[in-house]
């Protein structure tokens, strides 16, 4: 049994390799390490086989992303689940695409940030329209994911980009193993998926608002504890 483990491990790698020709980062999200990314090179090998463009995809990822969307606002709670998925190994398969046929490019970039945003719109508009939560929390779950986007894009990643942050030492923990522990936007639709199965799209709501903006948060006070030890240090070189 172990030796037929190890036969597949072996080929599923040699396939994996053919189609992720770059690694994406240093470090990523759980659900993306150890879910999303080992099943996007089979989306990556459809697109490359039947010779689609990496904007090609990502149009046709956004489609689908919308589409899961409208289904949710119906209340087709398990197409939309499905669907959703199929938007996230396909987010990752346009990026896959593009550096195995080496046509990454700053238009196909921009193309697939404004998809991702048009989808995030819809999907998070239809689940708060559609499911049956307080009127707070149907203004709170849009708002919120547009809040994390708006301060993580404007503050914390510039910011991020020119400084070394100050980790806590069980962040720190987690992101010298590859990983990073927090909640992006793609844990959050496995999140919605795996809740539309059971059911539990209520507690999910509360679940997203809670911690995204817990998130959000916890970015925030890194950038502050890191200004605060700036100014500590520029301080003591004054003296």
């Amino acid at each position: 049994m172990s030796e037929l483990n190890s036969t597949w491990k072996g080929k599923y790698i040699r396939f994996r390799n053919k189609y992720v020709v770059q690694q994406r980062r240093q470090h990523e999200y759980v659900v993306n390490r150890y879910y999303a990314h080992l099943i996007d090179p089979f989306f990556t090998k459809w697109a490359y086989d039947l010779k689609l463009s990496p904007n090609t995809v990502t149009i046709f990822n956004g489609l689908i992303g919308v589409i899961a969307g409208v289904f949710f606002l119906l209340e087709f709670w398990i197409a939309g689940a499905l669907l959703l998925q199929i938007h996230h190994f396909l987010d990752g398969a346009d990026g896959n695409l593009a550096r195995l046929t080496n046509r990454c490019t700053p238009f196909g970039a921009k193309l697939d940030q404004i998809s991702d945003q048009i989808v995030r719109l819809v999907i998070f508009l239809s689940l708060a329209i559609s499911v049956e939560v307080p009127l707070w929390a149907k203004i709170a779950l849009p708002l919120t994911i547009f809040l994390d986007v708006w301060i993580v894009h404007s503050f914390v990643l510039p910011f991020a980009r020119k400084q070394t942050l100050v980790r806590s030492k069980w962040k720190q923990w987690f992101l010298n193993k590859g990983i990073i522990p927090g909640v992006d936007i793609f844990t959050i639709f496995f999140v919605i998926s795996i809740s539309s199965f059971f059911g539990w799209l209520t507690y999910a709501i509360y679940f997203i608002i809670l911690s995204k903006n817990l998130d959000w948060m916890y970015r925030v006070w890194e950038c502050i504890k890191t200004i605060n030890r700036n100014k500590k240090e520029q301080d003591t070189q004054e003296v």
